[in-house]
């Protein structure tokens, strides 16, 4: 047996042929390298595709967790704003509320003072009874009035005493400041029954009328000035 032998050549033959029927059977002699080649080709091309659909597969994979992470993200940032939302709207209840508080305070507090000064201009009849009127316009307006006796001469409106003094005509003065621009003034010869410095409302007892005080004569200042008091004073009775 010899030593040396002859290695055995391997070759692939590719037989094909078509379906006419006059057809000839040819056949391609294939070499191994060229096989090889092919198969090469084929496995480097479906690895890739392998490999590809596997990245893609992560790939969207990890788009999918970025989405879910963003829809977490924002619906906790949805909820953060309804819930800031909802403070807001609270606030904004509570500050309609005071401010109602305040405009309905403030009308009260407007309605009181309007009160206050209308309460301190002396509107009020001076007298508790009834009585005569003689409006005298000679020199500085005044009203005389001849009460019943038993009445009692009042102060025709809120304020406080300045002065209780003489008076040439009438025997006695009473002085009345109502804090804003008016003062009335009360003469008559009873007894005064206030002092200076005393704080009066409407109605207070100024002077008790007997039969020889019958007459009182009643003046009213406007910024320091006469005024016709019957432009003003309430005449009941």
């Amino acid at each position: 047996m010899s030593k040396n032998r002859h290695k055995r050549k391997v070759s692939h033959i590719l037989i094909y042929t078509t379906d006419a029927v006059d057809a000839d059977m040819k056949q391609v002699r294939i070499h191994p390298w060229v096989l090889a080649g092919v198969t090469l080709i084929v496995c480097c091309v479906l690895g890739a595709v392998i490999g590809y659909a596997v990245y893609e597969g992560e790939l969207w994979g990890r788009i999918r967790e970025h989405d879910a992470s963003q829809n977490a993200a924002l619906i906790a940032a949805q909820d953060e704003k309804d819930a800031l939302q909802e403070k807001i709207d609270e606030q904004d209840a509570k500050i309609e509320m005071l401010s109602i508080t305040i405009q309905d305070q403030t009308q009260q507090i407007a309605d009181l003072q309007a009160q206050i000064a209308e309460q301190s201009v002396p509107t009020d009849y001076p007298l508790t009874g009834s009585a005569s009127m003689t409006v005298i316009t000679d020199g500085d307006p005044m009203v005389e009035f001849t009460a019943t006796e038993g009445s009692t001469v009042v102060a025709a409106g809120k304020g406080v005493v300045t002065a209780v003094e003489e008076d040439e005509v009438y025997g006695n003065r009473i002085v009345i400041d109502h804090g804003n621009g008016y003062v009335s003034i009360y003469r008559n010869k009873g007894e005064s029954q206030v002092k200076a410095g005393d704080e009066v409302a409407s109605g207070t007892t100024l002077f008790m009328v007997t039969e020889d005080n019958r007459q009182l004569g009643y003046q009213i200042k406007e910024n320091d000035v006469y005024i016709d008091p019957t432009t003003i004073i309430a005449i009941k009775g």
